[in-house]
């Protein structure tokens, strides 16, 4: 009864302010301006919060696999597709893995008849579109690892994007 149209009207209401691209700030203003208390304010930021864990819809990655190495390798490759089905680019800004001295971004580009891998301060994902990460082209490099996984072990990343949402994925080693 009651208590369900309650809901529905406060998902509602969060559904439009989120379809407007608003921060958390500018939500929070806008329901006290609408009336509503802070004990619903709140149940709407956990219900945003379920729903954003729940579907992750504006990121999705897609076959994450680490190319397998010899157990003295000094560098691992990591490719991927990131699909982004939001209407705004975005970018990938960093990777984490524990058990590595540094991640990096990189792309492979031919210069001066030479193919050069170069370290990349980010990767854009158009809006609608997806970025293949492959061998000799954009990749992510996990480097000076602690122990070089072996062929079916997976590593864990952590993926972080210039409109804040962070995806976590585990990559396969695979030959």
């Amino acid at each position: 009864g009651r208590r369900k149209g309650v809901k529905d009207g406060i998902a509602a209401c969060a559904g439009r302010l989120l379809a407007k691209d608003l921060g958390y700030a500018d939500i929070i203003e806008k329901l006290q301006k609408k009336g509503f208390d802070m004990k619903k304010i709140l149940s709407i930021a956990l219900l945003l919060s379920v729903i954003s864990n729940t579907f992750a819809a504006n990121i999705e990655i897609d076959k994450p696999w680490v190319r397998a190495a010899p157990s003295n390798a000094p560098v691992l490759g990591v490719f991927m597709t990131i699909k982004n089905n939001s209407a705004s680019t975005i970018k990938l800004l960093e990777a984490k893995s524990d058990g590595y001295q540094r991640v990096e971004l990189h792309r492979t580009k031919k210069e001066d008849g030479m193919m050069k891998m170069i370290k990349q301060d980010y990767m854009q994902v158009d809006a609608n579109a997806s970025l293949q990460l492959k061998p000799g082209s954009w990749h992510i490099m996990l480097i000076n690892p602690d122990k070089v996984p072996t062929v079916g072990e997976s590593v864990d990343l952590e993926l972080v994007f210039d409109n804040g949402d962070i995806v976590k994925t585990s990559a396969k080693v695979k030959k």
